[in-house]
């Protein structure tokens, strides 16, 4: 965590110019600032007498991201419209972008439609009280404009309801033929941005570290990964190379001599692989480029760990019993 918040630190230091657009992005509104009728939205489930049945879906394929909005009347299909967005926008986004476009065609064109969404969520924003987003709100803004020409329903996804799947088709249709349309880029995006750049020069700084040690570590941990968290300090000692062991206590003037009590240099490897007094713990040595997976192996099986921890508390001992300067 320390390690995170430090390059933060250094990339906000640096800027993020090219990294992200800030005017790109999402705003939040206070909440003070918001009329009333807006925050609580009265949604009818149905108007009568509607002239449409408009069915709207949202749509992300192979990274390509749309919305399609039906218009019916009865079998008859009156008008499609398919919109493309850019794959840094969410699938909640499209939906309600969709819903945004079908009341704007009912105000522009004075109809009344029932539109039916397979999306709960964008239901629920809608209906949210505490709703912040100036992309939600504005979409909250159409459903007030329209009082009295809109219905929306919620109706289940892919259960074989003619317009909810003429909706998905076009919906995907529209990811890669649809109109282009813009749409301020969610939060989630800036996190998922961050987190992208940070790894990157997280790789960077890793990969560029030429020490011996660093080099060691490298053949175990070839990348960086947030989810690698080594607990254990025996296997921390083997990776790193740093710990009861003579040839790194000598390095520091703790032990006079590098070498083992055998008379070979004394490391992990060593230890962990070919010394004679530690031979009942020994794990098998990884084969050129196995690093990674050997170190995995260590850590998932209990029995190879214990060996692991066993063999270095005989290394611990055996420095114990070396010179000291």
């Amino acid at each position: 965590m320390e390690y995170l918040r430090f390059k933060i630190w250094t990339c906000r230091s640096r800027g993020l110019d090219g990294v992200i657009d800030l005017f790109k992005l999402d705003k939040f509104e206070k909440l003070s600032e918001i009329p009333l009728n807006t925050r609580v939205l009265e949604l009818r489930d149905k108007v009568q007498d509607s002239h449409f049945e408009v069915y709207t879906d949202g749509s992300k394929v192979d990274g390509g991201l749309g919305f399609s909005v039906c218009f019916l009347h009865g079998e008859i299909q009156h008008k499609i419209i398919c919109k493309k967005l850019e794959p840094k926008n969410t699938v909640f986004q499209a939906e309600l972008a969709a819903l945004g476009e079908a009341v704007d065609w009912a105000i522009e064109n004075k109809k009344k439609i029932n539109i039916y969404t397979d999306s709960r969520s964008s239901i629920e924003a809608l209906k949210s009280y505490g709703s912040r987003s100036k992309f939600v709100i504005s979409i909250k803004n159409k459903f007030c404009l329209a009082e009295g020409l809109v219905g929306l329903s919620w109706v289940k996804a892919h259960v074989g309801i003619p317009g909810n799947e003429l909706a998905d088709h076009f919906a995907k249709l529209a990811n890669v033929e649809g109109e282009g349309m813009d749409i301020p880029f969610p939060y989630s995006f800036v996190k998922f941005t961050l987190k992208k750049k940070l790894r990157e020069d997280w790789q960077i700084y890793y990969g560029a570290y030429e020490t011996a040690s660093g080099n060691r570590i490298r053949g175990f941990v070839p990348r960086v990964d947030t989810k690698t968290l080594i607990k254990s300090k025996y296997l921390i000692y083997f990776v790193t190379g740093h710990g009861p062991f003579p040839c790194y206590l000598s390095r520091f003037k703790i032990l006079s001599s590098p070498l083992c009590e055998c008379g070979l240099l004394g490391d992990p490897d060593h230890y962990l692989f070919d010394c004679l007094m530690t031979q009942d713990h020994h794990l098998k040595e990884p084969s050129c480029g196995a690093g990674s997976l050997w170190l995995g192996n260590v850590v998932s099986t209990a029995a190879n760990h214990e060996k692991l921890v066993n063999c270095f508390k005989v290394s611990r001992v055996i420095c114990d019993s070396l010179s000291r300067v």
